[in-house]
């Protein structure tokens, strides 16, 4: 008997079944890589929408402390500004005390006093260092000295003096 054509008919038959096999592993493989790449695509989406929604909150933080940081530097400026006025105020209210209507000026500020607080009242007129008039009548008192006198009428410029910054 001759084994050739039996070997032969084997190693066909192998053939092919290895033929098929390679050809379900392909199939397979395929199926995996398209999955795969789908997977791949919703993890860069998902990853690309995470990484904008962390990029968009990150630049609205930063958004806001710029704002904030501009707000401080804003109202530092003021303050340093409103400072410089209040100053250069007071020394042009002290400066009158040379002026000869300085006197006119603390007489009209005795009676003032006087007719707020009465005969009896204390008046201090021109204190030193300070100027203009302080007077006391028991418990209530006027304070018409050169200092409050420049805070009076700044606090009276207020929304004048916010419309410098606007």
């Amino acid at each position: 008997m001759k084994l050739e054509p039996l070997r032969d008919a084997l190693l066909a038959e192998a053939q092919g079944e290895e033929k098929r096999r390679l050809a379900e592993i392909d199939h397979s493989c395929e199926e995996q890589l398209i999955r795969a790449r789908a997977r791949a695509a919703k993890l860069t989406a998902r990853s690309r929408s995470d990484g904008e929604r962390a990029a968009g909150q990150e630049a609205r933080r930063r958004l806001g402390v710029a704002h904030r940081r501009a707000r401080e530097l804003r109202l530092a400026a003021q303050r340093t500004l409103l400072e410089e006025l209040r100053q250069r105020a007071l020394e042009a209210a002290i400066a009158t005390r040379g002026d000869p209507r300085y006197a006119s000026l603390l007489h009209r500020l005795e009676r003032t006093a006087r007719d707020q607080l009465g005969r009896g009242a204390e008046i201090e007129v021109d204190p030193p260092e300070v100027g203009g008039v302080h007077a006391r009548a028991g418990e209530l008192s006027v304070d018409y000295t050169l200092p409050a006198l420049v805070e009076r009428a700044l606090a009276g410029l207020g929304g004048d003096l916010l419309e410098l910054w606007a």
